[in-house]
Parts: C-alpha cells; structure tokens; sequence
C-alpha cells in the first residue's frame, strides 16, 4: 500500500515504499541463553553444584539461537530480498558490536596492566612459568586462518563459490586446531602446575584473559559453520553475501585481539 502526502500545491506526494521484516522472538531468546551460560559459570567459579549444568544447558540453548536466527534471516532474505538491497545500516551495526567487543577486552587489558605496574613483582611469587613455544605455534595457526578466511572472501566476491567452501572449510580447521591447542595448555597447567582461575591474581588474569578469547573463538567457529552450509546451499552471489563478510571481519577481530593478548600475557 503506498503512502501520500499532500504538498502545499494541493498534490499527493507518493512516498517511497518501506517494507520491515516480521518481529523475531530469537534476538530475546538468543540473549537470554547467553546470560544463562554466564550465569553458569559465575556458579562454576563459585564451585556451585548448578554450574555445569546451567553452562551446558545455557550453551545448548545459545547455540539453537544463533542457528534459529539465522534461519529466520535467511526466510527474511528469501521473502523481502529488497530490504537487504542496501546493507550499510548492517555494516554500521556490525562495526558498532566490534567496538563494543573491543571496549570488554580494553577494560581486561587495562585491568591487567594496573596489576602489573602496581604490584612489586610480575608474575607474582608462586606462579608458573608459562612456555611460549605452544601458544606462539597457536598464534602462527590463527593468524594464518585469517589468510585463508580472506582468499574465502576473496574467491566469493569473484563468483568461485567452491573454492570459497574449500578455503572457509580450511579457516574452521585451522580455528579448531587452535582451540586445542589452547584446551591442552589448560590441562598441562592444571594437572602440573596446579594452575587454575583460583590461584592468585595473576591465575584469575590469565585464565579469563584467554577462556574469553576462547570462547569468541567458538562463536566464530559456529559463524564460519553457519555460512559454510549457506554456501553449499547457494544463498550467495558476489554481489550479496553480508553474512559471510561479517563472519570474515568478525573473525579477523579475534585474530588481532589474540595478536594482543599473546604478547601481553607471554611475552610481556
């Protein structure tokens, strides 16, 4: 139905059509599993019988969010496709969550080097000596799953949508290898070291340093999952693949975050 205006002439001014997407109950359903999951690990650092149980039911429930929401974007984009036609409010948006993200891991960051500079001696006595040869293994493979994660990018914006799977196929493998390398750290330092998020300052500073860092990982790793499957189902074309550059940007974010935290917790 188009939409009039009367001018001062006396003529009917015909306003552009606007057509909204239907209301979505997945954002609140999304958000409320995410403080779930929180909440579940408040409880499992206050060693609550509840705190496993909320973190693997809360991280079931995010994950049916994120894959219902998608879902629910891609009918969006199938049924209204011209409301997507201009996607610079989607990159503003985009680009305002990242600088969000960016101001979590600052305040980490700046509570971390207040510690540092304000305490005699850095790592504190009693803490373990932390190998770098690992982590800087893992920082090579993360780093290189940026390339790849680009020459996806790039093969999409030039039509190859095959070789854009192979290289995001690639990108998942690298970031899945880094993860484990990060879980055998853990374990190395837990069972050796009796290091945990409990021993001291700097135990809390390392452990919720990088499990943050982990845990955005994994949640490009379920971006990098989702728009894989919407490539092997076709939803792209060069000219329309916004989802697929905001897993690329999002995952390059993690990448230079990580840069960051290597040197400031192994090197510096």
């Amino acid at each position: 139905m188009s939409n009039h205006t009367t001018t001062a002439a006396g003529h009917a001014a015909p306003h552009d059509h606007v057509h909204l997407p239907p209301p979505s109950y997945w954002p609140i359903f999304t958000a409320l599993a995410a403080g779930l999951l929180l909440t579940g690990v408040l409880l499992w650092l206050w060693e609550a019988s509840m705190g496993v149980t909320l973190i693997v039911f809360g991280a079931f429930l995010a994950i049916t969010g994120l894959m219902g929401w998608s879902q629910a974007l891609i009918k969006e984009n199938e049924e209204l496709p011209d409301i997507l036609e201009d996607d610079r409010w989607m990159k503003m948006g985009l680009k305002l969550f990242l600088v969000s993200e960016a101001a979590i891991f600052g305040a980490f960051f700046a509570h971390h080097y207040y510690s540092r500079f304000d305490l005699p001696q850095w790592p504190p006595v009693g803490a373990p000596h932390l190998d770098t040869t690992l982590p800087a293994i893992a920082t090579l493979i993360l780093m290189s799953s940026s390339v790849t994660m680009e020459l996806g990018h790039h093969a999409l914006k030039h039509g190859d949508r095959a070789r854009a799977r192979l290289w995001t196929l690639l990108t998942i493998i690298l970031g899945v290898i880094f993860l484990g390398f990060q879980g055998h750290e853990y374990g190395v330092l837990m069972a050796y070291d009796k290091f945990t998020l409990a021993s001291g300052m700097f135990g809390s500073h390392f452990f919720a340093m990088t499990g943050f860092h982990g845990a955005h990982v994994a949640t490009g790793l379920i971006m990098l999952m989702i728009v894989g499957l919407r490539l092997r189902l076709g939803h792209y074309t060069p000219e329309r693949h916004f989802s697929f550059a905001a897993a690329s940007w999002y995952w390059h974010f993690v990448d230079v975050i990580w840069i960051f935290l290597f040197f400031t917790i192994y090197l510096f």
